[in-house]
């Protein structure tokens, strides 16, 4: 039985216009290369070879770019009505973002959903989705077999089904299908089938 939800924020509840190519053209000048960072994070990480002050500097970079962004946010598919119809269910309701925790608190702030939300997790507190799932458990106090993780990334649902939770992709235009089985939803409306 599901007792909590985990959601990923852009690309599942909401859309962020980030502009990527300024973000790689200033990485790349950066890190004086040519090639692009992808993935990005890890690419971060491998390339500042776990230099504190690079890291900081990329990812301040991005997150110059994430609070631009934060200002023409889209939100997807009738979220506040998910979100609320599941908080109105007494299921306990997390929230885990790769986005910086500035950019996060101004979308959160705009939506008026803070008080939805038992764990928000940003990029600040942790780079790894699947160690932003496990603190989120934490949080909520449930077993992964509890909660349900829904993302638009093959990562998310990777991250979750590793720990031993339920787990549904977003389909986009852009995500692939995983290899392995998972459920799958084209709008969140269809997760009201799941609770």
């Amino acid at each position: 039985m599901i007792k909590g939800i985990i959601f990923d924020l852009d690309g599942t509840l909401i859309q962020l216009p980030i502009n990527y190519n300024r973000i790689q053209k200033n990485l790349k000048e950066l890190f004086n290369i040519s090639n692009d960072l992808t993935p990005l994070i890890p690419t971060i990480i491998k390339l500042s070879q776990n230099d504190p002050e690079k890291i900081k500097t990329s990812f301040n970079l991005i997150c110059q770019e994430e609070i631009i962004a934060s200002k023409n946010f889209k939100i997807m598919d009738n979220a506040m009505e998910i979100l609320n119809l599941i908080k109105s269910k007494n299921l306990s309701l997390c929230l885990v973002t790769m986005q910086c925790q500035n950019a996060l608190e101004k979308i959160i702030d705009d939506l008026q959903i803070s008080n939805l939300f038992d764990s928000i997790i940003s990029r600040d507190i942790s780079i790894d989705r699947q160690k932003q799932i496990e603190l989120s458990l934490q949080k909520i106090n449930l077993m992964p077999s509890e909660v349900l993780v829904i993302g638009d990334r093959i990562h998310d649902v990777e991250s979750g089904k590793k720990i031993g939770c339920m787990t549904i992709l977003k389909i986009n235009e852009i995500e692939k299908t995983p290899s392995f089985d998972c459920k799958k939803i084209h709008n969140l409306v269809e997760i009201k089938s799941f609770l």
